[in-house]
């Protein structure tokens, strides 16, 4: 439990800690009529993340949580791997950039753009390839 502990409120676990603990305190609020769930979809675009049309609350709460369980859980092992010394700074600096960029993957893994099957070609079951149509009107079948 002591590393776990270490890990979090060390460095740079304590970054995502203090985001991670003001994400929940905003879902709490939400959870308790304080605060609306979309308060900051007005204000912030998620486009240039590839996470433009989803939630804004939902994909930085996302990105927040899972950095921090990779930080938390990269920290233990940069301390077991290497307790001291340039190593465990390298780690920790790979950590503090590593672990955003993760969580960016899987939130746009998880939530996605709603319109990204329609700009991306190769995600589209639209666009995957000819297919024949089959069209049926029955005011044609009487003919003439």
């Amino acid at each position: 439990m002591g590393e776990f502990v270490a890990a979090a409120v060390g460095f740079p676990g304590l970054l995502f800690t203090a985001a991670l603990i003001v994400s929940c305190g905003f879902w709490v609020s939400v959870a308790l009529g304080w605060a609306e769930a979309d308060a900051f979809d007005a204000d912030v675009e998620l486009d240039a993340w590839g996470l433009g049309g989803v939630p804004v609350a939902g994909a930085v709460s996302l990105v927040i949580a899972v950095a921090w369980v990779a930080t938390v859980t990269g920290s233990t092992l940069a301390e077991r791997i290497a307790p001291d010394g340039m190593t465990h700074a390298a780690l920790e600096a790979v950590l503090l950039i590593g672990s955003p960029v993760l969580g960016r993957w899987v939130a746009r893994r998880l939530m996605g753009s709603p319109a990204e099957p329609l700009m991306n070609p190769a995600r589209s079951d639209v666009a995957s390839g000819p297919r024949p149509a089959v069209v049926r009107d029955h005011s044609l079948a009487a003919g003439p």
